[in-house]
Formats: C-alpha cells, sequence, structure tokens
C-alpha cells in the first residue's frame, strides 16, 4: 500500500472525512512551513461526499457531509525509520454541508485550517491538532467528553485516537468546539 493510499484509507477512518488536524509540536511544524527545503512536496488531497450513520455519530439521524469548496494539500513532516508518516501538515480551504438525510435541514461550516496529523508506527491515526482554523470528526459512543459529530477549532485544540476506536478531544486555547447533531436537529 503507498503512503498516499495509507494517508487517505487513514483519514476517511479517522475523521470521517470531515477534516484533518493533528499532533506532534505544532509550533516546530508550523516553523517548518517556512521553510520549503523541509518535509515532501505539498500533495492535493481532497475530502469525498459521505454518509456517517446515525450509530456512528449518535445524532439519531443519518447525516451527510458534502464538500463546497476543497483545495486542501498535505505534506509529510517527519517518518519513521521504513519511511512511513510519522506527522503530516494540512493546509488550506474546505468547506462542508452537513445534511440530516431524515429531515433534510443542513448547515454549512468553514473547516478551513492548518494542522498537524500524527500516527502510529503501524500507519493508525494518533491524533489531530489545530494550529489554527477549524476541523471535523466523529466522536463515536464512548468518546470523551461526549459523542456526537463535532466541528472543533482554536490553537492547540485536539483529537486523540484511542486503541478501542473511542476519541478524547481537548479545547486548547479560546477552543470552540460544536455538535452539529444540535444544529441540524
Amino acid at each position: 500500500m503507498t503512503i498516499r493510499t495509507r494517508t487517505a484509507r487513514t483519514l476517511l477512518a479517522a475523521a470521517t472525512a470531515t477534516a484533518l488536524l493533528g499532533a506532534a509540536a505544532p509550533a516546530a511544524l508550523a516553523m517548518d512551513d517556512h521553510h520549503p527545503g523541509h518535509g515532501s512536496p505539498w500533495t492535493p488531497y481532497r475530502t469525498e461526499e459521505v454518509v456517517v450513520p446515525a450509530a456512528r455519530s449518535t445524532c439519531g439521524f443519518d447525516v451527510r457531509i458534502t464538500p463546497l469548496r476543497d483545495e486542501e494539500e498535505y505534506r509529510t513532516t517527519s517518518t519513521y525509520p521504513d519511511g512511513t508518516p510519522r506527522t503530516q501538515l494540512f493546509r488550506g480551504a474546505l468547506v462542508e454541508r452537513y445534511t440530516n438525510l431524515a429531515s433534510g435541514a443542513s448547515v454549512v461550516r468553514d473547516l478551513s485550517a492548518t494542522a498537524v496529523f500524527a500516527y502510529r508506527p503501524d500507519g493508525s491515526p494518533q491524533s489531530l491538532t489545530s494550529v489554527h482554523g477549524a476541523f471535523g470528526t466523529t466522536m463515536p459512543p464512548g468518546s470523551t467528553p461526549d459523542t456526537g459529530l463535532y466541528v472543533l477549532g482554536g490553537h492547540g485544540t485536539r483529537v486523540t485516537f484511542e486503541a478501542d476506536g473511542t476519541r478524547t478531544f481537548r479545547l486548547g486555547h479560546h477552543g470552540t468546539a460544536e455538535d452539529v447533531c444540535d444544529a441540524l436537529d
């Protein structure tokens, strides 16, 4: 499996294709962004439309997430000894529509951001951390502080992906959290 394929599959599984943001020393990676000779070249990334089942988001209804504007790109900023990504920096514009498939109600959210995505040595997601901007994540049953379909923002806001499939988020300085399920209900 190629790094790009693994990255795309990991992102879909980790963030349910709603956004991209990660962990590991955001300040150092943001500084690295100013030195183009560091890390891999920028690669376009496109978010696909996805339906999040009610049971996965605990919204009580299925939600379709549709990208309206998608100008994201990423690059690998550090690797493991075997060459697989340890951290990747994502940046760019992403605006998505969330639609309640039971009622037809919808909302649009701007998820444009710069963020760091960290991976474990096996390629599974470890964390998503915002450098700036917002990202979306599904918080499945058993997650902390709550379940739902969240838009999280603020420098240092982080989602940690637990080995049991649950997730934990912590808000950074001036962090924000919106459960989109509430807006669509």
